[in-house]
């Protein structure tokens, strides 16, 4: 367990970027890929490849820097001293000021900006920092400066900062996450909504590519093992489909791209704010076989009275009207046996997602409750599966409960569910022993170890049938 905490600190080391088929292919996204990485004329050096056993995922590994920041370092205050050999003028600083700047173990060869953890993670994948994710920074940065960054890790529950602060009142916890170019001066940091505030050009662990928004609809950025779960659900053409926790709609726009738009996919979250961008994000990717609804999954089960007639998820959309405010489709649910493939990936701890920069502790009562959330979109989602129909089952967690124990429990409780095995062609270990599950189901399943050989987040995945 020591060892997968030690891993989830840092990102994996490929990043993942899944080809949209729909608008483009493999050939033509590492091409351009390998055109706009020689064009950012980068420290490091990449090595793109399609995935071997995954043929619609490009993989980008980062190779050798001229000067890189070793994971080593990664929490190391005094790390921007062994990466350049500039220095901040004594004589810009008071004599108080320099001494205390030393004392709490800032860096004296640059100037500093900290911003939140969450912003620190996306850093750590290769993320440039924007504006709105800056919370202090040093007095006197200037356009074109190099800075150190560092990131706040403050508990969720903590007391927030207030943006704008000057380093030297910034009180808290914070690591070093690497080299940047300032792409602004400071006021703008705090004046501007939008934009980029960094451009990073050296980071702690291993190199990521800044790929956020370049190739928009051609490509998207995925976790190798939610992938995965879309080859494992196998979308076939015509079929109806429904994904009952959609957001951000990776996985959904994956179905999409695998069925060509040729089929019927109901996406779901019950935040209409997730579902007006998803739907925007759909549209992007060119997936218009998908039809977003502001819907609570554990809640989409219709009762079918006497006098009214089984209706199709297809003849129920056809049907809705449209909500004057966002446009969105006014859908209340769906009856039973209304769909062919069912992608359950409910809300969960996600202890797996990676890099994860603080790990807050969980009680066992905290683990629990996420899985007995997760028992209601199971008891809506069996129903409304087709005799013969398939379902997936997946988590971002490393959590027994809501993973062998889960699919435990859906074996146990639904007697016309049949674990089928996820195809071995696809990456993935077997399920762990002891949590119930037989050596044989395990063998069925695919968990994701963040220590293990793949080196991908934390995740867990399993296929089922219904009889």
């Amino acid at each position: 367990l020591d060892k997968m905490m030690g891993y989830l600190k840092y990102p994996p080391a490929d990043t993942c970027c899944r080809v949209n088929l729909i608008s483009s292919s493999v050939d033509e996204v590492v091409a351009e890929l390998t055109n706009h990485l020689k064009e950012q004329n980068s420290n490091y050096s990449y090595s793109i490849k399609q995935h071997e056993k995954i043929e619609d995922l490009v993989v980008i590994r980062g190779g050798s820097s001229q000067s890189s920041t070793g994971m080593d370092e990664l929490y190391l205050f005094n790390s921007p001293q062994k990466v350049s050999s500039t220095r901040i003028e004594e004589n810009e600083l008071q004599l108080s000021a320099l001494k205390k700047r030393r004392g709490r173990g800032w860096p004296m060869t640059h100037r500093v900006v900290v911003v939140d953890r969450f912003c620190g993670e996306a850093v750590l994948r290769g993320a440039n920092i924007f504006v709105k994710g800056i919370i202090c920074a040093d007095a006197g940065i200037w356009k074109g400066e190099e800075i150190a960054v560092y990131a706040d890790i403050r508990l969720s529950k903590s007391k927030s900062l207030t943006r704008g602060l000057l380093l030297e009142n910034y009180s808290g916890r914070c690591v070093f996450l690497g080299i940047g170019i300032s792409c602004c001066k400071r006021s703008e940091y705090f004046s501007q909504s939008t934009g980029i505030g960094v451009r990073m050009t050296q980071t702690a662990g291993p190199p990521q590519p800044p790929l956020n928004g370049v190739l928009g609809g051609k490509m998207m950025l995925q976790n190798l093992p939610s992938i995965v779960v879309g080859k494992a659900l196998d979308p076939q053409k015509g079929d109806a489909i429904l994904d009952m926790c959609c957001a951000p709609g990776g996985k959904t726009s994956h179905l999409a791209s695998l069925m060509n738009n040729d089929g019927f996919i109901i996406a779901c979250d019950k935040s209409r704010k997730k579902m007006i961008s998803v739907r925007d994000f759909f549209q992007s990717m060119g997936a218009t076989c998908i039809i977003p609804l502001a819907l609570d999954s554990t809640k989409s089960l219709l009762e079918l009275q006497s006098s009214q007639c089984w209706r199709s998820p297809k003849e129920i959309v056809d049907a809705a009207s449209s909500s004057k405010k966002d446009g969105l489709l006014d859908v209340e649910g769906f009856y039973s046996d209304s769909f062919d493939r069912i992608l359950l990936d409910p809300p969960c701890s996600a202890l797996g997602l990676r890099p994860k920069l603080l790990i807050e502790a969980q009680t066992s009562a905290d683990l629990m409750k996420h899985a007995e959330y997760q028992r209601h979109f199971v008891r809506n989602a069996i129903p409304l599966l087709k005799s013969g129909g398939t379902m997936t089952y997946s988590t971002c967690t490393i959590n027994t409960a809501e993973n062998e124990e889960m699919v435990k429990f859906i074996l146990s409780e639904f007697p016309c569910m049949k674990l089928v095995p996820i195809s071995p062609e696809l990456p993935g270990c077997a399920g762990l022993p002891g949590v119930g599950l037989t050596d044989q189901q395990r063998g069925m399943v695919k968990r994701f170890d963040p220590s293990g050989e793949a080196d991908t987040m934390g995740f867990f995945a399993a296929k089922f049938s219904k009889q």
